[in-house]
């Protein structure tokens, strides 16, 4: 849970002027507002129990404060303490100092298979093929089965063909898709699986084909960032808090109206095509 007084910024983005000083607001919603600086979106936000991995969370007086001059497409400027917006009712000027910055980033946990494979039985009883944001035809049955065999070997063609497939297919801000993707990309990136590197390579080919927000969760996730209900999620399993998982997994869950559902599927996925290997073992990727 995030003090709701506090600041908040997700460690992708420190320092903040990596990406460039000057931008445009991209999208805007009840919630939170989206910059795009350089092609990188940074998430504004005033939630006090979700961080995005490219977010900064605002107390609630200060959000509320950007509200009259938050429109799409509004100049923008950033400073490593400063948040500037240019719009028809004059400059807003807010300070983004002192901040908090949040780990994020699942690959640093050094987290182990035998402690993510806590999390199998768990998602095995929540069914959550029939809850996904998908309709599961026969071509989707066909590259979930292969997505979760543990002995199968890719070829970068094969990899492909996942992402085309799965890429950009779903409704919302980020598809359906996308998720299932991020997930299973971030669980086997954890466990330095070379399949994860094959399939972060294919994601990294495709410029376009999905939304410029889900975009941006990918771009994340490929480094390893992912919002702060997940990072949770595998912060506790990598501490044995065994105790804490089955909460996690309901508070993912709840994301959007099938995001959650599409996060954990895509981790069930990863959970299962890890699961039975011997150390070492290698995955054709070449």
């Amino acid at each position: 849970m995030l003090s709701k007084k506090e600041i908040y910024l997700s460690e992708y983005l420190v320092p903040l002027q990596q990406f460039g000083k000057t931008g445009m607001i991209h999208s805007v919603f009840d919630r939170s507002f989206n910059l795009e600086i350089n092609g990188q979106l940074i998430n504004i936000a005033c939630f006090h129990d979700y961080l995005s991995s490219f977010g900064i969370n605002l107390p609630e007086e200060r959000f509320q404060s950007l509200s009259p001059f938050v429109q799409i497409g509004n100049r923008v400027k950033i400073s490593q303490d400063m948040l500037m917006i240019y719009s028809t009712q004059g400059v807003k000027k807010i300070a983004l100092q002192p901040y908090q910055s949040v780990a994020l980033n699942i690959f640093s946990l050094g987290i182990a298979k035998k402690q993510l494979l806590v999390l199998k039985k768990k998602l095995a009883k929540k069914h959550l093929q029939a809850k996904i944001g998908l309709p599961v035809d026969h071509r989707a049955s066909t590259l979930f089965t292969n997505m979760a065999q543990s002995d199968k070997e890719w070829t970068p063609t094969e990899w492909q063909e996942v992402v085309s497939y799965l890429l950009g297919r779903g409704k919302g801000l980020t598809p359906s898709g996308d998720d299932i993707l991020m997930a299973y990309q971030l669980v086997l990136g954890a466990l330095s699986d070379p399949r994860g590197a094959a399939l972060a390579v294919a994601l990294g080919e495709v410029q376009t084909g999905t939304t410029a927000i889900s975009q941006a969760y990918l771009t994340c996730a490929i480094k390893g960032y992912a919002n702060s209900l997940v990072y949770g999620l595998f912060a506790d399993l990598a501490q044995n808090k065994e105790e804490k998982i089955d909460e996690q997994l309901e508070k993912i869950m709840q994301i959007g109206h099938s995001s959650g559902k599409d996060l954990a599927f895509g981790i069930w996925l990863a959970l299962q095509a890890i699961e039975g290997e011997e150390s070492g073992e290698k995955h054709g990727s070449e």
